[in-house]
């Protein structure tokens, strides 16, 4: 049985497939979060739809430069998830569209963090891309969708957007131990593909050039999403890292956390996600870091 999505998002599904000159019969929505995600069972092919009406052109580049990094990587043998050979991301109905292969993936569900600290590692000592991969952004496009969000009350939105701009002034002034190169943004062990005879890393929309702690936060971050501290702890291992030796760990995880509001202010329209961003909202103001995050 498919599952089309919310109706916002299948017009431009339905465009960009037919720009792409792909088969979107029977499109099968995976998730949504910062994307749309859908799969194209006659296509052999993956979908992500980017809302980009707030922020057209920062969008654009961030989607070219996870094309071309993903590319890099499978040239260097990294396994990332590959783009398909497409003038890509196509505009659409206020939406930018990536496509890329299908990967078939077996185990669902597994949380490996010991092959994500692996393969973290790996990306992190891999020389520098001859690609303009665009300065890491700890906050995303969270000022634009919470200007754009009618989910977000002026007192709650006055509130998130001074804590963004005092911790964001934090992060200029912060010295990274782990240095600065390319990461992928958003390493969380469900962007992990366990497919035949191999696990590969995907959703690449948030690579950028930034301080390599930015990869150890979501795995970090394991009390918000009810999550065993032991996957925090089998990561290091695996990265070889101390976390003891991240002073700078502390201030991520704040702007993380309030990055992680921007795709449920987007998708406010569906109470499922409206109600989460109260849960966290709430959660952020009264200082509550027992009460575990709901991952939609």
């Amino acid at each position: 049985m498919t599952t089309p999505g919310p109706q916002r998002y299948q017009a431009a599904l339905r465009e960009a497939c037919a720009l792409a000159r792909l088969d979107d019969r029977d499109a099968l929505l995976l998730h949504i979060r910062g994307n749309a995600v859908y799969h194209l069972p006659h296509s052999d092919a993956v979908v992500r739809l980017r809302s980009a009406s707030a922020q057209p052109g920062p969008v654009r580049e961030q989607l070219v430069a996870a094309l071309q990094t993903a590319s890099w990587l499978r040239r260097q043998g990294y396994p990332a998830t590959e783009p398909l050979d497409l003038d890509q991301p196509i505009a659409v109905d206020g939406h930018l569209a990536t496509f890329w292969r299908y990967v078939t993936v077996i185990n669902e569900g597994i949380r490996d963090t010991t092959t994500l600290g692996k393969l973290i590692r790996c990306l992190h000592s891999l020389p520098e891309p001859d690609i303009n991969l665009p300065p890491a952004n700890p906050l995303g496009s969270l000022r634009a969708d919470l200007h754009n969000s009618d989910a977000i009350t002026p007192a709650d939105r006055e509130w998130l957007l001074a804590s963004a701009d005092e911790l964001e002034k934090q992060y200029l002034r912060t010295q990274w131990m782990l240095g600065k190169g390319l990461i992928h943004g958003d390493a969380h062990g469900g962007n992990l593909l366990h497919a035949p005879g191999t696990v590969m890393l995907g959703d690449w929309d948030a690579v950028s050039h930034g301080p390599r702690e930015m990869d150890l936060v979501p795995t970090s971050m394991w009390y918000r999403y009810g999550r065993p501290r032991t996957e925090w702890e089998d990561f290091c291992a695996a990265y070889d890292i101390d976390p003891g030796d991240l002073p700078g760990l502390s201030l991520l995880q704040r702007l993380r956390e309030l990055q992680a509001l921007a795709a449920y202010a987007r998708n406010a329209s569906d109470h499922a996600y409206r109600d989460e961003l109260g849960r966290r909202v709430t959660s952020l103001r009264n200082g509550d870091k027992d009460l575990p995050w709901l991952a939609l």
